[in-house]
């Protein structure tokens, strides 16, 4: 009768600690699902969700605030995300919030990471659907990975064989230990040097010259400072122009002047022009020269005639 009693004291602690047990157990389970504080759900689209399943974490500027609520297939193209995020970080959860997948450590699970934009905006309300960054596929990197392993082996190939040449290579050994080429080298390495500091002197002159143009001296500073001399080529230009505005005016003038000389009008255009007319003057001048030589000899004959030899005398004498 005594093993009793202490059979349903053994029986009473059993059940407390069960219970207290399953307690503390279920306020774990309902603190990483969120089921004893205020919460509310947003959506995340994305084209690939890399492994990323329901009760994974969801982090914002490294802090778990939520957890995946649901992974759903919308289209071929398409993976819904439902997020259950605690109410408190609402205020700095902005709707303009770029939602990326990544990895809880280097081998860990999947997580949903939202990131802050620069951008200022709105805090998010329940039912928001946040843009995503496209996630970098794991076997992506492992091919891209392979592919550079690959080509880090063929260059290190190739250097190998080229090291070997240089190795078997008594020629260009024998050009780097030859003292001339060293000598040869740094007489090169004086040219450069002095050439370089002869291009330094070359640009302080020509700094120099640059700031008297600047500051207004010589010929060149005062054609491109001096206002005066400015106004004065504008004026030589415009005189230069209105020259040039005349003489278009003066050509059209000798064009319609020679044309109307081609044409044969006016007194020039018929006596350069008319055939017939030009053949009456040479005739008239013909006939111009043959009176003009009877006159002289008309004139020769009265100088001698006796009533008048006494004038003409007379005449030359008070001529002399």
């Amino acid at each position: 009768m005594e093993k009793e009693p202490n059979k349903n004291i053994k029986l009473g602690l059993f059940v407390i600690v069960g219970t207290a047990f399953l307690i503390i157990a279920m306020y774990f389970i309902g603190a990483k699902q969120n089921l004893f504080s205020r919460t509310f759900r947003i959506y995340v689209n994305f084209h690939n969700v890399d492994g990323l399943q329901a009760g994974n974490n969801v982090r914002f500027a490294g802090i778990d605030v939520g957890t995946v609520e649901a992974v759903d297939i919308q289209s071929d193209s398409s993976v819904q995300v439902s997020l259950i995020i605690e109410d408190e970080y609402k205020s700095y959860i902005k709707k303009n919030a770029l939602a990326s997948i990544g990895t809880d450590g280097l081998m860990g699970n999947k997580l949903v990471n939202i990131n802050s934009s620069h951008d200022p905006g709105l805090s998010i309300e329940e039912g928001d659907v946040l843009a995503s960054v496209h996630p970098i596929e794991t076997d992506e990197m492992l091919r891209t990975l392979n592919k550079t392993n690959n080509d880090v082996s063929t260059i290190a190939r190739n250097l190998r064989i080229i090291t070997e040449r240089v190795n078997n290579s008594n020629t260009l050994w024998s050009i780097l230990t030859d003292p001339a080429v060293a000598e040869n080298v740094k007489n090169a390495i004086v040219s450069i040097k002095i050439t370089g500091e002869r291009t330094a002197v070359i640009s302080g002159d020509l700094s120099r010259i640059v700031a008297s143009v600047r500051n207004g001296k010589g010929t060149l500073g005062a054609l491109i400072t001096d206002t005066a001399i400015s106004h004065q080529i504008k004026q030589t230009i415009v005189k230069i122009q209105l020259v040039s505005d005349t003489m278009a005016y003066i050509s059209g003038d000798l064009k319609y002047i020679t044309g109307k000389i081609r044409n044969g009008e006016g007194a020039v255009g018929t006596v350069l022009m008319d055939t017939t007319f030009a053949g009456n003057l040479n005739k008239s001048v013909i006939d111009i020269r043959k009176a003009t030589s009877g006159l002289t000899a008309s004139m020769e004959a009265l100088k001698n005639s006796f009533l008048l030899r006494k004038y003409f005398r007379k005449h030359s004498k008070a001529g002399k």
